[in-house]
């Protein structure tokens, strides 16, 4: 018995044309008869992405990603350096090991409630110990987990809204339109976001109930301002995926207005 499948062919092509969606086509002439042989693809232009000039406060987010928002007109300043002003967009990474976290978080929280934006772009910036959201500032803190997708998996649904301009949305997300920046893991258990953007549901799975569902981004109104939650998987595919580049830039618009 041979293999299951034979790699015919490893090229890189570059296609010289507008935006929008493309089919590959292959085919074999002789010595076969595979199934399938047509995939869409959407080609994206970078030039055609939203140019901002926000500025905003970063904590936990790497060098490779700073240069890439720079790159977009986008002000940057490191949280320590940043003072305390009024209405900030905040993005904050993965700060569960970072040092002197206690005293970030007090800091994340007042400038929260004075007005301030801060949007939790992993969600590994609530977990304390073994607890994945020990430092979500909600009084029903739920839970967040991650979802086995194999051959059986949720699926995720994004509503028409802001955050999605320029993307596919209303309705079940395409993972070959958003690939990598698909998110695996779930909030669930807290109270309904003020503003919710994308959920998760998983109908008839070998889990309790055969049964789940939650939020992979909302908004939770706190004091003057807001905070943002999100399992995307964003800054993990900055300059990498564009719907992560086209994601990132849209929330930044949205925590702005």
């Amino acid at each position: 018995e041979g293999d299951l499948a034979l790699p015919v062919l490893r090229e890189e092509i570059v296609i010289d044309g507008d935006t929008g969606i493309y089919e590959f086509a292959a085919s074999l002439l002789k010595g076969g008869n595979p199934a399938g042989g047509r995939l869409e693809f959407h080609l994206s232009d970078n030039d055609e992405m939203p140019v901002s000039d926000t500025a905003v406060v970063l904590l936990g987010i790497d060098e490779r990603v700073e240069t890439w928002l720079e790159s977009r007109g986008i002000l940057c300043t490191r949280f320590e350096e940043s003072g305390s002003g009024k209405r900030q967009v905040v993005l904050v990474g993965d700060i569960s090991k970072k040092e002197c976290i206690s005293a970030d978080w007090e800091e994340l929280i007042r400038r929260i409630t004075e007005g301030s934006t801060v949007v939790f772009l992993s969600h590994r910036a609530f977990e304390s110990d073994d607890d994945p959201v020990y430092r979500l500032p909600l009084d029903r803190k739920g839970r967040c987990y991650k979802f086995n997708d194999w051959l059986y998996h949720k699926e995720c649904v994004a509503k028409q809204h802001f955050l999605f301009s320029g993307l596919q949305h209303r309705g079940i997300m395409d993972w070959d339109y958003y690939g990598p920046v698909i998110p695996h893991y779930i909030f669930t258990g807290q109270d309904i976001p003020d503003d919710v953007a994308a959920v998760a549901f998983a109908a008839g799975y070998s889990c309790p109930g055969g049964y789940a569902s939650g939020v992979l981004m909302g908004t939770y109104d706190l004091g003057d301002g807001r905070f943002i939650i999100n399992t995307f998987q964003i800054l993990e595919n900055i300059d990498r995926h564009p719907a992560a580049d086209r994601l990132l830039l849209n929330i930044i618009g949205y925590a702005a207005q």
